[in-house]
């Protein structure tokens, strides 16, 4: 008998390879770490209006000034964002001040933490909301 060569042929890689590049696009990152940012921010939201019900000396600047920070690229190419608060009270004390004296305490103020228990609680909910928005722009990029 003969020798049999297989031959292989790859069609479509050029098309592939458009599609997989997309992948890499920063605006693609972005909207993936604001898809699992939100649910450690809500988390922190609902652990801040838990530390604040019933206290006579709250407003709602600390709760109204929670905000995720719009997603930037660092030099290694990583999307990142942070979630904190901005501004200041009706008395012009910083609202990150604020937080923080809730968070860790003072030598006045007993600590009353819900940014850390917050975290912990919805990490699994930010990892599964990642994987999620992932695998949605992955199916719309195959597809188009």
């Amino acid at each position: 008998m003969g020798d049999v060569m297989a031959r292989l042929e790859i069609i479509g890689t050029e098309e592939l390879e458009i599609k997989l590049s997309k992948l890499a696009d920063p605006e693609l990152m972005k909207d993936i770490v604001m898809a699992g940012a939100q649910p450690v921010a809500d988390e922190i939201r609902k652990s801040l209006e838990r530390n604040l019900q019933g206290s006579k000396y709250s407003h709602g600047d600390l709760l109204k000034s929670l905000g995720i920070a719009p997603p930037d690229i660092d030099r290694n190419g990583n999307a990142n964002t942070k979630i904190g608060f901005h501004g200041y009270d009706r008395k012009g004390v910083p609202n990150a001040i604020k937080a923080r004296v809730m968070e860790s305490g003072s030598s006045k103020q007993k600590k009353r933490p819900f940014v850390r228990p917050a975290v912990r609680r919805s990490r699994k909910k930010s990892i599964e909301a990642m994987q999620k928005k992932l695998d949605e722009k992955v199916e719309n990029i195959m597809k188009g």
